[in-house]
């Protein structure tokens, strides 16, 4: 289940089975070199946590650079190497134009509404 906050409350004696949701992240209005920063530290804390699928709203994203692509390419990375994934939700028209040229999309699977994202976290 994707949900916008996850909280994990669990005793000192259970564990985690961190296969079984995935947390959705909201992107920020600006994922350009001045503004990854928090974005990578929040995103390897989650990875290194143990989540293992990772969907980023991209929503209310206005501008994203080489920085914010490079950002979103290298959590795609280590949540593979984990045996995991991440998804892009929601990206608005004007941001989809930026990822064209790279062909973003052939790395990092992009979809329209939460559901599609939903059914493709199932098969993780």
């Amino acid at each position: 289940m994707v949900s916008d906050i996850l909280y994990i409350v669990k005793r000192k004696d259970e564990t985690v089975d961190y296969r079984t949701f995935a947390v959705r992240v909201m992107a920020a209005d600006v994922m350009d070199m001045d503004s990854v920063a928090d974005m990578s530290i929040f995103l390897r804390t989650l990875i290194q946590g143990g989540v293992l699928k990772i969907a980023v709203d991209l929503s209310g994203l206005e501008f994203i650079d080489s920085s914010g692509i490079g950002l979103l390419i290298d959590a795609a990375k280590l949540l593979r190497r984990r045996g995991g994934d991440i998804a892009l939700l929601n990206v608005p028209e004007r941001i989809e134009r930026i990822f064209q040229p790279v062909r973003l999309n052939r790395f990092i699977r992009i979809f329209n509404n939460e559901d599609e994202a939903v059914r493709f976290f199932k098969f993780i």
